[in-house]
């Protein structure tokens, strides 16, 4: 019998206070160990464990840009972090004249 697999998609157009706001929200979760995502009614409890395999990729065109964060983890995981650390620097918009 195949499993049943439990899966969540949420897509809307945000500004950027409110992206900061989920992605804050989603931070607070992530340390927490359980995240609930809930869009009218449909429901899905996810629960990271201590070791996350991040995956960050970006790219840019002449006409847009993005951002993709996948996180991934197992419910349980024997392998070790990596050493190698991930800087991130925010940067203030430039100015238009």
């Amino acid at each position: 019998m195949a499993k049943k697999t439990d899966y969540f998609e949420h897509e809307s157009l945000q500004d950027r206070d409110a992206v900061v706001d989920y992605l804050q929200a989603l931070a607070k979760a992530i340390q927490k160990g359980e995240i609930l995502l809930s869009d009218g009614d449909e429901k899905l409890l996810l629960q990271p464990n201590d070791l996350t395999l991040m995956s960050l990729k970006a790219s840019t065109t002449k006409k847009s840009q993005s951002l993709r964060i996948k996180l991934t983890w197992n419910q349980k995981n024997d392998d070790e972090p990596d050493k190698e650390p991930l800087f991130i620097k925010a940067k203030k918009p430039k100015k238009s004249s």
